[in-house]
This record gives structure tokens, C-alpha cells and sequence, in this order.
């Protein structure tokens, strides 16, 4: 992995980023400093090692792997909780609905703070609320007590969402923040496949409570690495006992700039406002099928809890594949207009240097998305969704990696801000999509449930074409504009 995410010269002379003191949201790249200038070329992106740096990426991506894991590892289990708290169908679908909610709301506060404190301190209360959380699921007797532990437990599993990819930008350059980036999610993205498949298992063998306790276990680990061994990235921090490039480093922040509803107001914006919508329309495509498949292996094929969470890892190797080939994918994209643009003689490269392939990757997931919805409509074979499946992990975890990197871009010196604004977003709409799906597939059936969902996702696809042929443009003259 350190090979992988290794500085060059090069990489670290092209990535020096202006600041400005009234908008901590700039957008552009400013030209490369001159060698022997000050804050110069000579100077390290980033005072750790490269084997540091790839131990931070790891223990992020492991750390967020919390969430889906709380998530995804309940699934098998609802019918099971419903019989032993003697809730209804509607009663139990909340303790869903409330984790979501709770997810979408509190990464915007953990940003704020994360930008404010600095990354170590929210790693650690995170962790710490997220196992109190899961120790409370665990004794919860009623369902209100589920669902307000459930509250609980997802405020702390939301904090790496954001603050994670706040790491990665804090420790890599511009240029080499993709693939590093594309390493770090697999963490969230793989998180949504290995859930129902060990929850599947520990639920069937051990019962519905021994999920939480596993994942209280496995909260009190990545507690103990965010105390005792990550180190502390934030790069106006660390600027403060080391020499390095002043890039990306946000002038200190006080009360009244960690204002999360001022965070929400980016969306004002056209690019981030239709960068947001196509986030949204793939997360809920996506999250419908997740929350939809438990039913159909069991239901429509007939397989067991167990089993049925095998039935996952197409959709996990397809995030693999996806998450890693799109990170490198948008770097080699970048350097390549770098290239281009410092033959024209232009310094700066724009952010939608990026979107060039996104394309591709929500392609290849609306592909998956209407063929897997037909496959199960008409009772086709197993084997033909597993492999669709595939498609679908492969093209969200591609499409996510673009934008994701693109937002960074865009604001270089709130990267965990807007990563919490775009999560605030698709988990938003992904609460109302958990709510509607049930009634969608029981009313129109499995095939038109899954169209209706490729039709939102293909106009927001559409819509972000304005920004990967215009963004530039559209930056310049609405905003967040180009720092002096």
C-alpha cells in the first residue's frame, strides 16, 4: 500500500493550493511554488513516512467500515427482533429509518468538529459513543429503547464518513488523493456487502443481540487505534510543529464558522447542488437494492438467513474493484490535463479534470440496476443476479470515488465539511427511499420498482453532464469561486 500512495516530486511541486481568508471553500489550484521560495517546493506535502501515512489509510478505511457494519449487519435479523419485542412491521422499519436520519444529521457536526479540534478527538468520542451505542442495542428490551440506542450508536459510527476523508486529504497531495481516496472507501463501500453476510451467520447461530455485541467489540478495537496510534493529520495542526507545503491548511475557525446549516448551504452552488443530486438518486438506487435483496433470496429463491448473506460478495467484489480502479482512474485523469494545460501554458487545473470517466462507472450501475430488477420480476435465475450484482457494486463505488474526489477538489480546505454535506444529502434521501421502497415493491413489483429507480438516476446523470462540460464555468460566475 505504501507503494501505491507514494509521493513523487513532481506530484508534490503541482498541488499548492491559494488560500483565501474570507471563504475557507476555495476551489482552485494555484501554480506550483518556484524552488527555493518560501513554502516551497522543497518542503513535504506531509511530514509523515509514506508507511505512516499508508498505516492512517488503513486504520480509516478500518474505522470506516463501522457504519455499514452497524447498518447492514442488522438486516437478517429485523424478522427476529420483531417476534421478540412483539413490535409491528411498520415499528420495527423505524429502528431502521431512525439510524439512517441520525446518520444523514450528525456527520455534519462531527465535521464542524473535526475541523475545529482536529481529527484525533473525533475519532476517539466517536468511537466511544458508537460503543455505548451498540452495548445499548444489545440490552434493549422495548423498541423504543432499541431505536434510541440505535440514535446513538449511528451519531458515533457517522463520524468517519466525514472526518475520514478529511484524513486522506489532510496527508496526500492532489494529485495522488484519488487512489488514496479509492483505498480508504473501500472501508464504507465493502461494509454494506460483509454486513448481512456476518450478521446473517452471528444471527442465525447466536441470536439477534450477539450483532451488537460483535460490533461493540469490534467499536472498542478502533477506539483503542484512535487513541493509542493514529496520529493526529489535521494540516493546520500538524503545520504548527512541522515544515511543510502550505496547501490546503484553512486559516482557525471559530464558534461561528462551525455552523453545519451554513455547511447544507453549499448546495446553493449550481455545481454542488447537482453534484449532490446525482449522490443522492445513486444512493438511493443503491440503497433500495440492498435493503430490497434479504427479501428476494429468501423470499423469491427460497434461501436461508444464512446463506442469503452470502449472496452479498458479488456486490462487495464489484465495490472493490470499483473503488480502487475509480481512484486511479480520476488521478491519471488529473495529471493528464496537468500535462495538457502546462504545455498551453495554464498552472491551474479545474476539478471536472476529474469527471471525465464518471460516466462510465453510472453506466455500468444502471446497467446492473434494471437487468437485476427484470431478473427477479420474472423469476430468472439466481446465478444471473449474482452476477449483476457485480455491475451494481462496481458502478456505485466508481461513480462515488469521482465525486467524492471532485467535491475535495472543489473545496480543498473543508474536505471533511463537504464530505459530511454530501452524506447528509443521499442519507436523506436514502430515509425517505427506505420508507417508499417496501410499498413500491409490493405495489408495482420488483421490475418497474427497480425502472423507476434507473429513470432518477439516468436524469441525474444527465443533469451532471452540465457540470463535467461547464463546471468551470459555472464556478466562475455563481461560485465557490477561483481564490486570487
Amino acid at each position: 500500500m505504501d507503494e501505491i500512495l507514494e509521493d513523487g516530486k513532481r506530484t508534490s511541486q503541482s498541488t499548492h493550493v491559494s488560500l483565501s481568508s474570507k471563504d475557507a471553500s476555495v476551489c482552485a489550484d494555484s501554480p506550483p511554488p518556484k524552488e527555493g521560495a518560501s513554502g516551497g517546493a522543497e518542503l513535504p506535502y506531509s511530514p509523515f513516512s509514506a508507511r505512516t501515512r499508508a498505516a492512517i489509510v488503513a486504520i480509516t478505511a478500518l474505522s470506516g467500515l463501522v457504519s455499514p457494519l452497524a447498518a447492514n449487519m442488522y438486516y437478517p435479523s429485523i424478522i427476529a427482533v420483531r417476534g421478540d419485542l412483539g413490535a409491528s412491521q411498520s415499528g420495527v422499519t423505524w429502528t431502521v429509518t431512525a439510524f439512517i436520519i441520525a446518520m444523514a444529521v450528525f456527520p455534519l457536526l462531527w465535521s464542524n468538529l473535526a475541523d475545529w479540534v482536529g481529527r484525533k478527538p473525533v475519532y476517539v468520542l466517536s468511537m466511544l459513543v458508537f460503543v455505548c451505542g451498540s452495548i445499548g442495542c444489545a440490552l434493549s428490551h422495548s423498541l423504543a429503547a432499541l431505536i434510541a440506542s440505535r440514535i446513538v450508536q449511528s451519531a458515533g459510527a457517522s463520524a468517519v464518513q466525514s472526518a475520514g476523508a478529511g484524513t486522506i486529504a489532510d496527508i496526500y497531495p492532489r494529485q495522488q488523493r484519488g487512489t488514496a481516496l479509492g483505498i480508504y472507501y473501500l472501508g464504507p463501500l465493502v461494509g454494506p456487502c460483509l454486513g448481512p453476510l456476518v450478521g446473517g451467520y452471528i444471527g442465525q447461530g447466536a441470536g439477534w443481540r450477539w450483532v451488537f455485541w460483535v460490533l461493540t467489540i469490534w467499536g472498542g478495537i478502533m477506539l483503542l487505534l484512535a487513541a493509542f496510534v493514529l496520529p493526529e493529520t489535521h494540516r493546520r495542526i500538524v503545520a504548527k510543529k512541522h515544515a511543510i507545503q502550505p496547501v490546503g491548511i484553512p486559516p482557525p475557525l471559530s464558534l461561528k464558522d462551525n455552523n453545519p446549516l451554513r455547511d447544507v448551504a453549499t448546495v446553493r452552488y449550481p455545481v454542488v447542488a447537482l453534484a449532490m443530486l446525482h449522490f443522492a438518486m445513486i444512493f438511493g438506487a443503491y440503497f433500495t437494492n440492498a435493503t430490497a435483496q434479504p427479501l428476494a433470496y429468501e423470499r423469491v429463491y427460497g434461501l436461508s438467513q444464512g446463506v442469503s448473506g452470502l449472496c452479498f460478495l458479488p456486490s462487495g467484489a464489484g465495490c472493490v474493484a470499483g473503488s480502487v480502479c475509480g481512484g486511479r482512474v480520476t488521478d491519471i485523469l488529473l495529471r493528464r490535463r496537468h500535462r495538457a494545460q502546462e504545455g498551453a501554458g495554464v498552472a491551474a487545473v479545474p476539478a471536472e479534470a476529474r469527471l471525465g470517466a464518471m460516466w462510465a462507472g453510472t453506466v455500468a450501475f444502471l446497467c446492473g440496476l434494471i437487468i437485476c430488477g427484470w431478473l427477479i420480476d420474472t423469476r430468472q435465475p439466481l446465478a444471473g443476479v449474482l452476477v449483476v450484482q457485480v455491475l451494481i457494486g462496481f458502478g456505485m463505488a466508481f461513480t462515488f470515488q469521482s465525486l467524492g474526489s471532485y467535491l475535495i477538489d472543489v473545496f480543498p480546505t473543508r474536505p471533511a465539511r463537504i464530505t459530511g454535506v454530501q452524506n447528509f444529502w443521499r442519507s436523506a434521501w436514502a430515509a425517505v427511499i427506505v420508507q417508499l421502497s417496501p410499498t413500491m415493491l409490493g405495489n408495482i413489483g420488483w421490475g418497474w420498482t427497480y425502472t423507476v429507480m434507473f429513470f432518477l438516476t439516468l436524469a441525474s446523470l444527465a443533469l451532471m453532464q452540465l457540470v463535467v462540460f461547464r463546471g468551470a464555468a459555472l464556478r466562475r460566475r455563481f461560485g465557490p469561486h477561483q481564490a486570487a
